[in-house]
């Protein structure tokens, strides 16, 4: 069954930042379904959300911008699929 990661890269951080959100396995369709879940709630530096914004770059990535009543915040949100990993027998020691 394939991993997935999601993160999420707030814009504008001093210093950057790149938190992981989620781990979790499952297809494709079913990762998906779960990022969409999360980017249609992810706040965690925002109470009081207000508005919720989303721009598609790829079926993978979003700018998501959470409007609160006190402050805004940006992040960049991704999913990934694992695909090397040398501990894993069912998958390539390298990419390529």
């Amino acid at each position: 069954m394939p991993k997935w990661i999601v993160t999420a890269s707030m814009r504008d951080a001093d210093p950057p930042t790149l938190r992981t959100i989620a781990n979790f396995e499952g297809d494709e369709p079913q990762a998906l379904s779960k990022f969409y879940g999360i980017i249609n709630s992810y706040d965690r530096d925002v109470t009081k959300v207000t508005r919720r914004q989303i721009y598609k770059y790829s079926d993978r990535q979003y700018l998501v911008r959470v409007l609160g009543r006190l402050k805004q915040v940006e992040y960049i949100m991704q999913l990934g699929e694992l695909v090397v990993d040398t501990k894993d027998l069912s998958l390539p020691s390298s990419y390529e």
